[in-house]
């Protein structure tokens, strides 16, 4: 069963990073909702994206506009366009920051997917979303406890207990509703 109504933050009162920027005045579900940029009724049709002129590296996160907004999208259930967000970012980041911004666009994608109910993809993107965020684990060593903020290895934790119930082999709606932990991205500021 697929559900086509608005997602809701997990947390509505969670702390917002860039609160300056207003959020879209609707989340973004792939064939329920006009396409935000194609369709002349989209929220961001006709509007020029504005990005830093030049990419901050990942020690400069704090300064980094286009990531914490894309925080705030992520935490206030905007999953696709903080997808859009990232992903602006992650054309131009390369190696362990490009790897990080990965991770975190498909558990974004992966989570409108469990919105609407879509397991398989729900299953494949959040796998390769973990993955990504893993291997920068990895390569970021003493890093790895605030990567751009996030400590990632207790991110993957509550990632890892929010998902692990849709590996199951039998997930009914009930599934969806018993889900306590949430994965919310707390920033290390």
């Amino acid at each position: 069963m697929e559900n086509h109504k608005q997602p809701e933050p997990f947390d509505a009162n969670w702390h917002r990073y860039c609160p300056h920027i207003a959020f879209p005045p609707y989340r973004h579900l792939p064939g329920v909702t006009p396409h935000p940029i194609r369709d002349p009724l989209g929220h961001s049709y006709g509007i020029e994206e504005e990005h830093d002129e030049k990419l901050l590296p990942p020690e400069m996160w704090r300064q980094n506009e286009d990531y914490l907004y894309g925080v705030d999208l992520y935490n206030f259930a905007y999953w696709w366009e903080a997808h859009e967000a990232w992903e602006g970012l992650w054309h131009r980041a390369e190696d362990t920051y490009r790897l990080f911004l990965q991770g975190l666009i498909q558990v974004s994608a992966s989570l409108i997917k469990y919105h609407m109910r879509m397991l398989r993809p729900l299953c494949t993107l959040s796998t390769a979303g973990r993955s990504k965020l893993r291997q920068v684990v990895v390569e970021s060593g003493d890093m790895a406890s605030n990567y751009m903020g996030i400590n990632l290895p207790e991110f993957l934790e509550i990632a890892d207990t929010f998902f692990a119930p849709f590996f199951s082999d039998h997930v009914t709606e009930e599934t969806y509703q018993q889900i306590k932990a949430h994965p919310l991205i707390l920033l290390q500021l």
